[in-house]
């Protein structure tokens, strides 16, 4: 048994298929399918059942993928403590955050970090949850920090925290800035929800079917950019995670309420490949993002506090 052998077993788990493992690791199905057969004729039990649509471990493949993680695992701590010990603190780091995160929390972290460590080159991505989630499992991502509805295959998740959500306005809406409000004492919203992929699009639909939240008509856009926009220049409004509103107060685009009732979070992850520990380079943008949000967490606090004890 060797590395190799290993590497190919992990990622036809992950991905469900020996050319799905092929092409996670640029080498032909063949290849994958030849170490596969060697692999269970050395360990003399078969790992996988094979079907039409690919292959799932076994009850064995399924313990031996489990062990497989941690001796790849600790491969790469070895690797990153010598590249650490040769070289000092420098690198590069790939990481993905959720579009509102990465539009309202992580340039300060940036900035900071991008002023700390010159020697570290940085590529960050932020797009739909369901790629850069796909992009992480693949590798090609450090880390990915965003909403996380399920457990996946290959995957490792931290929980961040629960965090809270606004009501965002256009100011055409007519409502008062920082004034709680109570969803279901509201008119009829004109609302615009977030993508299926967003953790809060169910919970707000759930709110909507209980009558928690009355609304007159409703739509769904894929960019949070565009919708943010689309919200600005009309009287729509939509529920969002606090740190987007919290950006807002005093620019004069949108009305920023902190939402009384229903009682509605959104939870945010810090997402892994399982088999790989963070770098030191990673770990350190990712402790900055992290003392970042929980500045704006407090910040949040400090605004809303007043108004939310007056209701």
């Amino acid at each position: 048994m060797d590395l190799r052998q290993i590497r190919y077993f992990v990622a036809a788990c992950e991905t469900g298929s020996l050319s799905g493992a092929a092409e996670r690791l640029n080498c032909t199905a063949p290849g994958v399918s030849q170490q596969m057969s060697a692999l269970e004729a050395r360990l003399g039990t078969r790992l996988f059942e094979r079907t039409s649509r690919g292959v799932r471990p076994t009850a064995a493949g399924s313990r031996f993928y489990d062990r497989c993680l941690a001796v790849l695992k600790a491969v790469s701590e070895a690797e990153i403590e010598l590249q650490d010990f040769k070289a000092g603190l420098s690198g590069s780091v790939s990481a993905g955050f959720a579009p509102g995160i990465a539009r309202s929390i992580l340039p300060q972290a940036l900035a900071r970090f991008t002023r700390e460590f010159p020697r570290i080159d940085i590529d960050i991505a932020s797009g739909t949850a369901d790629l850069l989630l796909s992009e992480t499992s693949a590798g090609g991502l450090d880390f990915y920090v965003g909403q996380f509805a399920r457990k996946q295959l290959g995957l490792a998740a931290t929980h961040i925290g629960r965090f809270p959500v606004s009501l965002i306005s256009g100011v055409r809406r007519g409502l008062t800035s920082m004034r709680p409000v109570r969803l279901d004492n509201l008119a009829p919203l004109k609302l615009f929800v977030p993508s299926a992929a967003n953790s809060l699009r169910p919970k707000i639909e759930d709110a909507i079917i209980s009558g928690q939240i009355v609304v007159e008509r409703k739509i769904s856009i894929d960019s949070m950019s565009a919708g943010f926009e689309f919200v600005s220049q009309t009287d729509w409004s939509s529920i969002l995670p606090f740190w987007i509103g919290l950006q807002e107060l005093g620019r004069g685009r949108v009305t920023v309420n902190p939402i009384a009732s229903p009682e509605m979070q959104v939870d945010v992850a810090m997402i892994v490949p399982a088999q790989r520990p963070l770098s030191r380079p990673a770990q350190q943008l990712y402790d900055y993002f992290l003392q970042e949000l929980r500045r704006m967490e407090a910040e949040w606090a400090r605004v809303t506090q007043p108004a939310l004890s007056q209701d």
